[in-house]
């Protein structure tokens, strides 16, 4: 049996997985949209919360465009390996964002752990995994599973913090509107 055999079996038997994973990633980042805008406008967004909601939409994001590339048809020769290893590639550019962010946030080190540093070593799982489908690896569809699985808890964790654990106290914030008088 050739790799690219035994690479398209392996994506057959998580094809479902990676379409309900789509489905979930996409609510849930639209959901993490609405009651952010909700939050912004009854609360505000300090520092703290905007590394909350770069760490949710970032690890959504990712596991909503891995997810789409898995589910990529055959027959473009290296397509889902060369989009891992792109999506990987973008995805150390965010991770870097939010993690200033969440220092500027005051970040305790176990947050930052959980929040940050699990969502950025999936990242990098997400690049290995890519390099090892190109080479034939089929054993990389299970890790591009994990590292989905991983993004969308993380996301999902960060925009449940962001919208109930971190609710200051004290009267809603009301934006400043620059055209009226004060």
């Amino acid at each position: 049996m050739s790799s690219a055999t035994e690479i398209s079996t392996a994506l057959a038997g998580w094809h479902d997985f990676f379409v309900a994973s789509t489905g979930a990633a996409a609510v849930l980042l639209g959901l993490t949209f609405v009651g952010l805008t909700i939050h912004v406008e009854r609360r505000g967004l300090d520092n703290l919360r905007r590394g909350l909601a770069i760490g949710s939409a970032t690890s959504l994001i990712y596991a909503l465009f891995t997810s789409l590339i898995m589910l990529m048809p055959e027959g473009v020769p290296y397509a889902q390996a060369v989009g891992l290893v792109l999506v990987g590639s973008f995805g150390f550019v965010s991770a870097e964002a939010a993690l200033v962010s969440a220092r500027r946030g005051g970040f305790t080190r176990t947050r930052l752990v959980f929040q940050f540093m699990l969502p950025a070593i999936g990242i990098a799982l997400l690049l290995i995994a890519g390099i090892a489908l190109g080479l034939g690896a089929q054993q990389a569809v299970w890790g591009a599973a994990g590292v989905v699985f991983l993004l969308i808890t993380s996301g999902t964790q960060s925009a449940w913090d962001l919208l109930f654990s971190f609710a200051p106290e004290g009267p809603p914030h009301v934006p400043h509107d620059a055209g009226s008088a004060v």
